[in-house]
């Protein structure tokens, strides 16, 4: 005999649910540990493990074949204790204020910091959700159990699929990340609170799902993310608006970066926007309209008050426009500007190649700077969108003393693709952090020849 329906429907809701709470926590931990493969690594492992172990102690559980009420009991409590482990590893202001504590604890490597956050509030509830196929397959009697095993397989692995599919291109895209973790969350609540109905403490049951539903509800509500300054959290990043009232200005926080500036005197703004403004772009001509391209859109800040060139933004978030219209720039864009709600690399595969200036502002922070924005193969794309007499412009977050090894290496590949380029630091945060520009021509010129005892023209080169 096979499990009843709501069993079986229980596998393909713990599928889905244990697909999207590894997105989720990817994307959760991405304003506080960056999104790089290593971190990402963890976080998958920390839901990969547990859950193999989960099946093998689910397959361990000392029940009756067909004791439908003893699983409904194991089954409800270990869905209620995943979910309330989950809140609080995945909802405000329960998340930033774990990362304040590691950071007031001396604990500020990235990778340490994931690693806690995972072992804490992701193994032990993925490993309790692991058991529910193991646990239905108890439900299931005589000759069906090679059919039931199938089914079961077959549910989990759907679930896991629309978790995949569903949380990511639907819910985070549209109805944002907080309420993506309280639908994903409260699924799981209220399964439990179905499959406890028929089980002698359906009343406990009943009080604690509520409980925990209405707290997962207001944790992940739009008024506490109001209160927070958030804007925007969707699939692609947390945009948070903050407000300098002493200094009369705005900062837009991409991933927790300040990623963008306005301010009511000019000379307040951010120090490489003015640079790129006054040293590259330069004064607006009329009668030479120029082109410019803008990757990593920010706040659409850079060329805020010129009226006169033509300027394409284009950033990988297609929510940044509104936000910026709305809650940061409050005024719209003026005509001579457009927003492109696309992939850089993408954008830049089909670039007609004529751009005057290329400005390359992507790197948001050191944590967050796009793996496939620092190869010798993007640098090379971008070159080939700038016109011949056109400017290359890069921001790097980096060390201004080449102090490790990300700061070397990028200067090295930078240069395998303009040689002749200058670098000057400005906004020094710390030792290890500054903003470090690059300005290069859009020719990219082979090295120039090199002097040496055998060869030595500098005498005709002077």
């Amino acid at each position: 005999m096979l499990p009843s329906p709501l069993l079986l429907s229980a596998i393909a809701i713990e599928g889905y649910a244990v697909l999207a709470v590894e997105l989720l926590a990817m994307r959760r931990l991405t304003p506080y540990v960056g999104n790089a493969t290593d971190t990402v690594a963890i976080i998958i492992a920390g839901v990969l493990l547990p859950l193999a172990f989960g099946y093998e102690a689910g397959g361990r559980a000392r029940f009756t074949p067909g004791d439908e009420p003893s699983v409904r009991r194991q089954l409800t409590r270990n869905l209620l204790v995943a979910a309330f482990i989950l809140a609080l590893g995945l909802s405000y202001p329960f998340l930033p204020m774990f990362f304040v504590a590691l950071e007031e604890a001396g604990i500020t490597h990235r990778l340490v910091q994931t690693a806690l956050h995972t072992c804490l509030f992701l193994v032990y509830p993925v490993f309790l959700m692991g058991q529910t196929i193991p646990l239905v397959a108890y439900c299931s009697t005589g000759g069906s159990l090679p059919r039931s095993t199938g089914m079961m397989l077959f549910l989990s692995t759907i679930g896991s699929f629309l978790g995949s599919v569903v949380s990511t291109l639907v819910f985070m895209t549209y109805l944002g990340v907080h309420t993506t973790v309280a639908l994903t969350l409260l699924s799981v609540v209220l399964l439990a609170a179905v499959v406890g109905w028929r089980t002698e403490c359906r009343g406990r049951t009943l009080m604690a799902a509520c409980a925990l539903g209405a707290g997962i509800a207001a944790f992940n509500s739009p008024s506490m993310t109001t209160a927070f300054g958030i804007v925007s959290n969707n699939l692609y990043s947390e945009v948070r608006v903050v407000s300098d009232p002493v200094e009369d200005s705005r900062y837009l926080l991409i991933n927790n970066s300040p990623s963008s500036k306005v301010a009511a005197r000019p000379e307040n703004r951010f120090a490489y926007v003015r640079f790129i403004e006054d040293e590259v772009i330069g004064k607006p001509d009329p009668s030479r309209p120029r082109r410019i391209l803008v990757i990593g859109a920010g706040g659409f800040t850079i060329g805020q008050d010129d009226a006169v060139n033509a300027y394409t933004y284009v950033d990988i978030d297609p929510t940044l426009l509104q936000v910026s219209e709305e809650h940061f720039l409050r005024q719209p864009l003026g005509p001579n500007k457009k927003f492109v709600a696309e992939s850089a690399r993408s954008f830049l595969r089909h670039s007609d190649g004529a751009y005057d200036v290329v400005v390359l502002d992507a790197y948001t922070n050191r944590m967050s700077i796009p793996p496939d924005l620092v190869t010798r193969e993007a640098f090379e794309a971008v070159r080939k969108a700038t016109a011949l007499d056109g400017k290359v412009v890069l921001n790097v977050i980096a060390s201004p003393t080449f102090s490790d090894r990300f700061s070397r290496s990028i200067d090295a590949t930078i240069r395998t693709v303009f040689p002749v380029v200058t670098r000057q630091v400005l906004s020094t945060r710390s030792q290890q952090s500054a903003n470090v520009m690059y300005v290069a021509d859009g020719t990219g010129d082979e090295l120039p020849g090199i002097y040496t005892d055998d060869r030595n023209r500098s005498f005709l080169d002077r």
